[in-house]
């Protein structure tokens, strides 16, 4: 067997991509729904716009604010599985005593910038819930308030992330990176 590079070396500390579904959970239908959503309107949009040359107006309101309630709710579900952005494989390249405070401090950072934004969010909500969506008829407090419900489940994954880091060692922390809910 040959030695490996460098470079192959590092590649062996990605996950390979499969069609697993087995992560998926109860709390994703919603962001799934939303997805199966946004890929119809997209596709309505597109053919109203380019085959009928005529194009729906409330088509791209509402595939704006599906994305961006979508990417909320996406982050709460990589936090929750531990998938957030992160550089995984630098945990296993540190000095194990710099390991769990370094993870620690990672994911505290992450449950409090979006506990921060959940907290803004709030605001949002009440100065937003007179205003009305242009071409939709919802208040646009609807789109905070889903945005703040998915910042308030991220906070909430990561305060529970920060509690199973404390638990683990430092070898099970490199090992997982992070890992999840």
């Amino acid at each position: 067997m040959e030695p490996q590079s460098d470079a192959e070396s590092v590649f062996e500390d990605f996950d390979e991509v499969t069609d697993d579904i087995s992560g998926i959970r109860w709390e994703d239908a919603p962001a799934l729904m939303l997805f199966t959503f946004l890929v119809v309107v997209v596709g309505m949009q597109f053919f109203t716009r380019y085959v009928l040359n005529d194009s729906l107006a409330w088509t791209e309101e509402a595939a704006r604010y599906s994305l961006i309630i979508l990417t909320f709710l996406g982050s709460a579900i990589c936090v929750r599985q531990g998938t957030h952005l992160m550089i995984g494989v630098i945990y296993r390249h540190l000095p194990r005593a710099a390991v769990k405070p370094l993870a620690m401090f990672s994911e505290l950072l992450t449950a409090g910038f979006f506990g921060g934004l959940a907290w803004l969010g709030m605001s949002m909500i009440e100065r937003t819930s007179r205003q009305m969506m242009i071409t939709v008829p919802f208040p646009k407090s609807y789109a905070y308030t889903a945005i703040t419900v998915g910042c308030t489940l991220a906070a909430l994954y990561g305060l529970i992330n920060l509690w199973r880091i404390a638990s683990r060692t430092p070898e099970e922390i490199a090992e997982r990176a992070i890992g999840g809910v």
